[in-house]
C-alpha cells in the first residue's frame, strides 16, 4: 500500500516483467500530479483571497519535506486557530499549488518536487472534511454516481445504478456533465458519498481536477472511484487521495457498504 509520502509518480518496479499488475504510466501520473497543481492554482487566482497572515512559503517549503508532518503541523495550527474549511483549502492548499506552481515555472524546483507535493495535497483536502460538522443522515443508502467529464463509457455505471437500486439503493446517476456541474450537484444534494466512472488511464486528467473540486465543493462526502481505471491502477484511490476504489461490481457492492457505514459512524446521534 502507498503512504501519503509516496511520490505520486512512483509505480510498481518493472511493471508486468514479474507477473505485477499492470500500472498507470508515468506519464500518466505526471499528468494526474500536473493537474492537482493547476486546478487549484487557478481555484487560487478566482477566489483571490486574503493570504497576507499566512507564511505561505513556508508552508510550501513543508510540503517538499522528505515527510509531510511540517506541513501538517501547519495546517493544523491554522485549525486551532480558527481558520475555516474555506480557508484553509484556499488561502493555505490552493495558495500554496499557486506557487509552488510559479517556483516550477522558474526552475526554482523540479517537477518530481511538485508530484510530491501533489500527493500530500490530495490526502490534505480528503483528510480537511474533519473540519467540517458531520452532516445528518436521511435514514436511507444513497449515493451518486457520475462519469468523470469526458467519459464515453457509460454502460458500466449504469448498469451499477440499476443494481444498487435493486438491493434499496437511492441512487443519482449523472453522466456527460462538467466538473462545475458536478460540483453545483452535489453542493445542492448533499450526498453521503459520490461515486466517479472513470475507464482508462486517458481519464486521468478528468479524474483528478474532478476530485480536486469535489473536495472543496462537498468536504463531507466520502469519494470512490470505479470503472476499468481501477484494473489498470488498484492504487488509483490513494494517489488522487480519493477514499475508496471498486473494479468489479461485487466489490463496488462491498465498498459502497462500507463506506455507508463509516457515514453511520460519524453522524450525529439521534436527540
Amino acid at each position: 500500500m502507498l503512504s501519503i509520502d509516496t511520490p505520486i509518480l512512483v509505480r510498481a518496479i518493472d511493471d508486468d516483467m514479474y507477473g505485477q499488475e499492470r500500472k498507470l504510466s508515468d506519464a500518466s501520473l505526471l499528468v494526474m500530479a500536473q493537474e492537482v497543481i493547476t486546478r487549484l492554482a487557478y481555484i487560487s487566482r478566482k477566489a483571490n483571497a486574503d493570504i497576507s497572515d499566512v507564511d505561505l512559503d513556508a508552508f510550501c517549503i513543508a510540503l517538499l519535506e522528505p515527510r509531510a508532518d511540517e506541513a501538517n503541523r501547519i495546517l493544523k495550527q491554522a485549525r486551532d486557530r480558527g481558520a475555516s474549511h474555506e480557508k484553509l483549502c484556499i488561502a493555505y492548499i490552493a495558495a500554496a499549488a499557486r506557487r509552488l506552481g510559479e517556483w516550477w515555472e522558474q526552475d526554482i524546483i523540479h517537477f518530481s518536487d511538485t508530484a510530491v507535493a501533489a500527493g500530500r495535497i490530495l490526502h490534505m483536502l480528503r483528510d480537511l472534511r474533519m473540519v467540517m460538522p458531520p452532516v445528518p443522515l436521511r435514514g436511507q443508502r444513497e449515493a451518486m454516481f457520475a462519469t468523470v467529464p469526458g467519459e464515453q463509457h457509460v454502460l458500466g455505471v449504469t448498469m451499477a445504478t440499476d443494481i444498487l437500486r435493486s438491493k434499496g439503493w437511492h441512487i443519482d446517476l449523472h453522466v456527460g456533465r462538467s466538473e462545475s456541474d458536478l460540483c453545483q450537484i452535489v453542493h445542492d444534494g448533499g450526498y453521503p458519498i459520490i461515486g466517479l466512472s472513470a475507464s482508462g488511464a486517458d481519464r486521468v486528467r478528468a479524474l483528478t481536477r474532478t476530485i480536486v473540486e469535489l473536495r472543496i465543493a462537498a468536504p463531507r462526502s466520502l469519494i470512490f472511484i470505479s470503472g476499468n481505471i481501477v484494473q489498470i491502477d488498484k492504487d488509483i484511490a490513494i494517489r488522487t487521495g480519493a477514499d475508496a476504489a471498486a473494479g468489479t461490481m461485487e466489490h463496488c457492492l462491498e465498498t459502497l457498504e462500507s463506506l455507508y457505514q463509516a457515514v453511520m459512524r460519524a453522524a450525529p446521534a439521534a436527540p
